[in-house]
């Protein structure tokens, strides 16, 4: 029986036994929008995963899920 691994996008929870997955295999797997920008969290950091870019799945790894375009827009804060 092949290991499932836990992986969380957007702090939900989401299973597969792939042993690696592209940008747009994790977003199908989270029912996320195809256009949506794709981050890998490494601690602190939120490194971009590309659509075609293969990551290597292990156990409790983070991504954010945000729509194209708006990761550092300031012209969503009002001051």
């Amino acid at each position: 029986m092949p290991p499932k691994f836990n992986i969380f996008v957007n702090n939900k929870e989401f299973q597969t036994e792939a042993h690696e997955l592209t940008g747009s295999q994790i977003k199908q797997l989270a029912g996320i929008p195809a256009d949506y920008e794709l981050f890998e969290v490494r601690g602190d950091q939120t490194v971009p995963v590309g659509n075609e870019q293969t990551v290597h799945i292990h156990d409790n790894l983070h991504f954010r899920a945000i729509p194209a375009g708006t990761f550092g827009n300031m012209n969503a804060r009002t001051t």
